[in-house]
């Protein structure tokens, strides 16, 4: 992954310098804030070979690609409504030739898809992103969201997910260095 990681960041930074990806920019800072981040759910569970993956407002391709580098053995699919950021996450995915993962230009909303997992990092709050996602998720399938620990959306989550039948499996706490904000991975399983 090493190797790849590198990769990742030359070819984050390069897209970057004419299609506004994020205001982070130097190595470091992608590494630590885009990367790092995005693998933190592989510290959470192990994801089953086989199995398929929606990363919903998957802007910039984080957590989608390092996670399809990472997880060679499952299928990624990134979705975003803003086509100039997937024409560069499918840049970045053919000069890398990664197999496993693709991006689509489409609003949540109005795609069909199911997936066995479904990522949302930092899309938006809970009630105005579960009724957009929750027919992603396939019965018995995991919607993984990166939030910033606050403890009225920790609620909210309960509350909304109780209404589109989900359940909180697990709850991930970290930092991603020593005076970060408190970050959390909820792992919801539709029922």
């Amino acid at each position: 992954m090493e190797k790849n990681r590198k990769e990742l960041i030359d070819q984050f930074i390069s897209i970057n310098s004419y299609t506004n990806l994020s205001a982070i920019r130097d190595p470091e800072g992608i590494q630590i804030k885009h990367i790092q981040d995005s693998l933190e759910i592989n510290k959470v569970f192990a994801f089953k070979p086989g199995t398929t993956l929606c990363d919903v407002g998957t802007w910039w391709g984080f957590p989608l690609l390092p996670i399809a580098i990472s997880n060679p053995h499952i299928q990624c699919t990134g979705i975003d409504s803003t086509r100039k950021k997937i024409d560069a996450i499918n840049t970045m995915i053919e000069n890398l030739n990664i197999q496993n993962a693709k991006a689509i230009w489409t609003r949540a909303e109005e795609h069909n898809e199911q997936y066995d997992y479904v990522t949302a990092r930092a899309v938006g709050y809970i009630d105005k992103l579960l009724p957009r996602v929750h027919h992603l998720v396939k019965k018995g399938g995991r919607l993984i969201l990166y939030k910033q620990h606050t403890p009225e959306e920790s609620q909210d989550i309960i509350h909304f997910g109780k209404k589109y039948h989900f359940i909180v499996q697990k709850k991930h706490t970290y930092q991603l260095f020593d005076w970060d904000i408190q970050r959390i991975i909820y792992v919801l399983k539709k029922i």
